[in-house]
């Protein structure tokens, strides 16, 4: 009987047992739901996520591939506009540099020759020359060409200035010599013109339309004639431009006239 009433006790405390565990069970699965609708709900967001980064690196991509367009465009067209502009730049500030160095010694020489004529030496004259050639192409070889004649007619270069209203045209500076001298040295040289003068004829005879002035001495340069002149002081003191009349040349004296056009190197 004892037996009986234990195993009963037991059968019934394994029943309660179960019951128990029963209801825990079933009591969890709500939560477990929940669980499973948060681990679903997080795949979305992830899911959501990786499309937005995949866009994103799309874009990306995009965007580098213009970048890499305009830095392409850039090197190909504006750098070498860059260097170009920053080469003449470079060239006009050397240029100037040039300008400035010349001024300054020229300047030297003016105040050197101030002390020399406070001191009782005589005045350094200075006379005009000028220079023109509707030929770019020769004006360098034709300007070192006067340049050469007028050191050996013993002038110096003071200053080179544009002509602004013709840009193919200069105006010179000499000086060292009086233009009285140089007017008998010119219309000597006319009779046997030197190696300078003839080399500064032969490159105008490169130009179609131009000419040469250094002091008295006028060289004018047309389409079917060289002619050369030597003018007097007083029509060098009237102011008018020699270079634009070449018939003025034509009628002064024999003495003082040559026609080069023919007259060889």
């Amino acid at each position: 009987m004892t037996v009986i009433l234990i195993l009963l006790c037991l059968a019934i405390a394994g029943r309660e047992l179960y019951l128990a565990f029963d209801r825990k069970r079933s009591g969890g699965g709500p939560e477990v739901a929940l669980l499973r609708r948060r681990v679903a709900g997080t795949a979305e967001e992830v899911a959501r996520l990786r499309r937005a980064q995949d866009k994103q690196a799309t874009a990306l991509t995009e965007t580098d591939g213009r970048i890499a367009s305009l830095v392409t465009q850039i090197n190909d067209r504006v750098v070498p506009q860059v260097n170009q502009g920053l080469g003449a730049h470079r060239a006009a500030l050397d240029r100037l540099e040039g300008e400035v160095a010349a001024i300054r010694a020229q300047l030297a020489g003016r105040l050197d020759q101030a002390v020399a004529a406070s001191l009782g030496a005589d005045p350094v004259d200075t006379v005009v020359g000028a220079l023109a050639a509707d030929d770019e192409e020769v004006r360098a070889e034709l300007g070192r060409a006067y340049e050469r004649f007028a050191g050996a007619c013993g002038l110096r270069v003071e200053m080179v200035v544009p002509v602004e209203e013709e840009p193919w045209r200069v105006r010179y500076y000499l000086s060292g010599r009086s233009p009285r001298a140089l007017e008998r040295d010119f219309i000597e040289l006319l009779r046997a013109p030197g190696a300078e003068a003839r080399a500064l004829l032969e490159a105008l005879r490169g130009v179609g339309q131009g000419g040469a002035q250094v002091g008295p001495l006028v060289m004018v340069r047309t389409p079917d004639a060289l002619v050369c002149g030597v003018l007097t002081l007083a029509r060098l003191r009237c102011g008018a431009d020699p270079l634009a009349d070449p018939d003025g040349l034509r009628r002064l004296p024999e003495s003082r006239l040559l026609d080069a056009t023919a007259l060889s190197a």
